[in-house]
């Protein structure tokens, strides 16, 4: 019956023998610590017999002595578990119950409990006191009372080890408040002029990141005057004692501003596929230019924009002679082309054989180096449907910032009808990220008989255009992290029904009709903590026309990846289609992420059989991946209200490589 009392006392005294360790003298044995600790139990029976140095445990009756002795046969296992369970409670993190701080006058209490940063409930440590005692001083330092002192420290430890307690009594120095500032090396009118500018003035009171703010920005102005090595070297400090509460300080300042920067050469560095024409008529500086802090500031987002590189180095400058200089740029390449591919299997049934989908998409970016591009798209919805599209664009038209397209689209629904559309389109970027959009092109709709006389639909021909602006100001197009992504067009055309005369009869359509689309796309992206962001995506589309009901081949299209996850490809028509898309995105690297998102979309269609409208949600997870092959992208998307389970939902996956 012993051995569990022996369990039982040594697991209700290991916070007693934590505290007879800690009162460790030298020369005394662990074995004397832990006799210690188990004879504040108060059993009678035991105690403690040191024979020619050797200390062990003794008990005094005799008729238990034989049984102890057993027992201490297997000490060595038993004393493991005591020194387990000891160092059980060394391990155990003593949390900050309170902090109070004394002679706390001219700054708030808050502010000194941000400088001194120890939070009640986190661990407490002795050993990172000084630290923070450090960073207090700095803060009062900042705050223009660099002659503050701490006076002294304690702290209190419960004897349970459960809470600590902190005192900090501080003795606030003298108020520091700003004297004259002279600045050298300038004209006395300038040297007016840029003391005007500044946040710090003679008489108030002195802070050390105003000052900093100030000559920053000091400095930057006169780097967008095209003195880039402009400097202020601190010359001399002088310190009045103006009431025993206030220190006026003066600061002197020598300027050397140097070199009126003519760039006499650009510089470009890594860029192995990419020509340097390219690269020089983005970044919007010629060589004779004067340095222009602004410009030379936007270099690595405007060559970031193109999608050809990896990474671009902040430009660097250099000094050649007299007043000429020049640029270095340095840049990473990175890949400019894409393969992304889908392929899909739908089984039989009794009735039918199985068939394939499957979707391609290839863009060729930077061909040759030079900047233009050629995209091509095919995709098999179902057995009766699949659209094709191809698309060349020429950057820098006759060496203008006009970049034209030309395209092609083929789309065959249902075996009911064919849709082909030839246009040509034309960005003019105008400031930064912001660019105007427009396009003329022709459609023509070609329906077999039986799109004809089931679905009313003519054989017809479209011209239209479209006018649009956008805006983009995303850090990064394949996986950005912050940004707003804008656009919005307005289209008119002019639409021809051509036949056959029985449909046009039979449905009573105009020969000649005019149709107005809108659209709007808006794509948010909120940062919220380390490697996490919201996105948010706002989208809509609508045709109006003065036909009295829209064909469907003139509808919109919703559902699938783009649109509304959860549900088909192009579940739905609609003369008016709206959607959003939220996802929070955890990122797992500069291609990668992995997300949950919710979509909502509504459309609304008008046709003889009445009106149809629907407001449909779809919600799930997703991933993006980089892998050797590329990035593949998998969506799992359930239908809200539709069928019910998880293994109910649709499976979206893609792969995009690039080369």
């Amino acid at each position: 019956m012993w051995m569990p009392i022996r369990a039982i006392a040594c697991f209700r005294t290991r916070w007693r023998m934590a505290e007879a360790l800690a009162s460790r003298r030298a020369g005394t044995s662990v074995l004397t610590i832990v006799y210690r600790a188990l004879s504040r139990l108060r059993y009678p029976t035991l105690a403690a017999v040191s024979q020619n140095g050797i200390e062990s445990f003794t008990l005094v009756e005799p008729r238990l002595q034989q049984h102890f002795d057993n027992i201490m046969k297997r000490k060595k296992i038993t004393f493991c578990c005591l020194i387990f369970l000891i160092s059980l409670s060394f391990a155990r993190e003593i949390p900050v119950k309170k902090i109070d701080f004394f002679g706390v006058e001219r700054v708030s209490k808050k502010s000194v409990q941000r400088w001194f940063d120890l939070p009640q409930g986190s661990p407490f440590d002795a050993d990172d006191l000084h630290r923070k005692c450090q960073a207090l001083l700095q803060g009062y330092a900042t705050s223009g009372m660099p002659y503050t002192q701490i006076d002294s420290l304690t702290y209190h430890i419960l004897p349970d080890s459960s809470a600590a307690f902190v005192r900090v009594y501080i003795r606030e120095g003298k108020m520091l408040e700003t004297g004259d500032i002279t600045l050298l090396g300038f004209e006395q009118d300038e040297e007016v002029e840029i003391l005007q500018s500044f946040y710090t003035k003679s008489g108030r009171e002195f802070q050390t990141q105003k000052l900093e703010r100030d000559l920053d920005e000091s400095l930057i102005d006169f780097e967008k005057q095209g003195f880039p090595f402009i400097k202020y070297d601190l010359q001399a400090i002088t310190l009045d004692s103006l009431s025993p509460s206030t220190y006026q300080i003066g600061l002197t300042f020598k300027a050397a501003k140097g070199p009126r920067l003519v760039l006499k050469e650009i510089q470009i560095a890594g860029n192995e596929v990419t020509k340097d024409h390219v690269l020089l008529r983005e970044i919007r500086i010629r060589e004779g230019d004067i340095y222009d802090y602004k410009k030379v500031s936007k270099i690595p987002s405007r060559l970031m924009k193109l999608g050809y590189f990896r990474r671009v180095h902040e430009p660097g400058v250099f000094w050649v002679t007299g007043n000429d200089g020049g640029l270095l740029i340095n840049v990473e390449e990175g890949n400019t082309s894409s393969f992304d591919g889908v392929v899909g299997y739908t089984p039989g049934t009794d009735d039918e054989k199985g068939y394939f989908t499957g979707l391609i998409n290839i863009h060729l970016g930077n061909l040759f180096g030079t900047g233009r591009s050629f995209s091509a798209h095919w995709q098999k919805r179902d057995r009766f449907s699949q659209d094709m599209m191809f698309h060349y664009r020429e950057p820098w038209v006759a060496g203008f910032p006009v970049h034209v397209g030309i395209g092609f689209n083929q789309l065959i629904q249902d075996s009911t009808y064919i849709q082909r559309d030839y246009g040509v389109d034309v960005m003019l970027p105008l400031v930064e990220s912001f660019s105007l959009l427009g396009d003329v092109k022709k459609s023509s709709i070609l329906p077999d008989s039986l799109g004809s006389h089931m679905l009313g639909i003519p054989r017809s021909e479209t011209i239209s255009a479209s006018i649009g602006i956008q805006y983009d100001s995303r850090d990064d197009l394949l996986n950005p992290r912050s940004g707003i992504y804008y656009f919005t067009s307005v289209e008119t055309g002019a639409k021809k029904n051509i036949g056959p005369e029985t449909i046009i009869e039979d449905y009573d359509l105009d020969r000649k009709v005019a149709n107005k689309r809108f659209v709007f796309d808006f794509d948010f992206f909120l940062p919220t903590f380390r490697r996490q962001l919201f996105a948010l995506s706002f989208n809509g589309r609508q045709i109006q026309s003065s036909e009295e009901y829209i064909p469907v081949p003139d509808q919109y299209r919703l559902g699938g990846t783009l649109s509304l996850r959860g549900y088909r490809e192009d579940q739905f028509r609609g003369t008016s289609v709206f959607w959003t898309n939220m996802e929070y995105r955890y990122l797992l690297g500069p291609r990668s992420r992995a997300f949950v998102f919710c979509d909502m979309g509504y459309y609304y269609a008008k046709n003889p059989n009445g009106v149809k409208e629907d407001f449909k949600i779809g919600y799930g997870f997703g991933v993006r991946l980089e892998t050797g092959l590329g990035i593949m992208g998998i969506d799992y998307g359930l239908a809200y209200g539709e069928k019910q389970g998880l293994m109910s939902g649709l499976l979206h996956v893609g792969l995009v490589n690039e080369f």
